[in-house]
């Protein structure tokens, strides 16, 4: 007698059907734990020692492990009202955009929340230069010809001081681009190989941070 290939596979199925759904809904579980576990958390951080700016603190938001060099975006807050880490990061929502598009971002903070753009010392231009240098070396794997910097107010008057400072003999510029948002301080110069973008106003919500992103990402030095 010959068996029905139809019938077979219907009662293999009625017999076996609890365990598929069982064996289905662990590997579910599993793999949204998996990519809940690569999903990175912000975090307070201190600059550590052997840098010329240990001890200034900055919340970061990037892979501890990524697959490939990520690009690194600095987003800097203004001096009034937004006028710390925690607050830009709310404001802007990079953190989400970071998720979605695969950058790392760091958000870092003023001393008194005030940049000293004009300070002979350039203490704040050293400090967002370790920024980059302790992410890269101890956070994350970064593409560091990939590294933006946007800042809000008096943080953007600080991301273009910071972007169009002259590197040093032999050196390329650190960032590939800079954005701001609002009224800001032009520098005297800037080296033509760092891209520009201003975005008018002084709200900078998600639509913002995707603009700067759309502009940015696909510049390198």
């Amino acid at each position: 007698m010959v068996s029905n290939p139809l019938k077979t596979g219907k009662e293999l199925w009625a017999k076996n059907r609890r365990r598929v759904l069982i064996i289905g809904a662990v590997v579910v579980v599993a793999l949204v734990y998996v990519a809940h576990l690569n999903k990175p958390r912000t975090e307070r951080a201190k600059i550590p020692k052997g840098y010329v700016s240990e001890g200034r603190e900055l919340e970061v938001h990037a892979k501890a492990r990524p697959d490939k060099p990520l690009p690194l975006v600095l987003v800097l807050h203004d001096d009034i009202n937004i006028n710390n880490a925690a607050a830009i990061e709310k404001v802007t929502k990079a953190s989400k955009l970071a998720d979605l598009k695969d950058f790392a971002v760091v958000y870092p903070e003023a001393l008194a929340s005030t940049w000293q753009v004009d300070d002979p010392r350039r203490i704040d231009m050293q400090y967002l230069r370790d920024v980059v240098q302790y992410v890269a070396k101890e956070r994350s794997r970064i593409d560091l010809s990939r590294v933006y910097i946007w800042g809000l107010g008096e943080g953007g008057s600080a991301a273009l001081a910071a972007a169009c400072e002259a590197p040093a003999p032999g050196q390329k510029p650190l960032f590939a681009a800079v954005g701001v948002v609002g009224t800001v301080k032009e520098p005297p110069s800037c080296p033509s190989q760092v891209q520009r973008r201003s975005v008018n106003g002084m709200n900078w919500d998600e639509n913002t941070t995707r603009q700067l992103w759309d502009f940015s990402e696909a510049l390198h030095l």
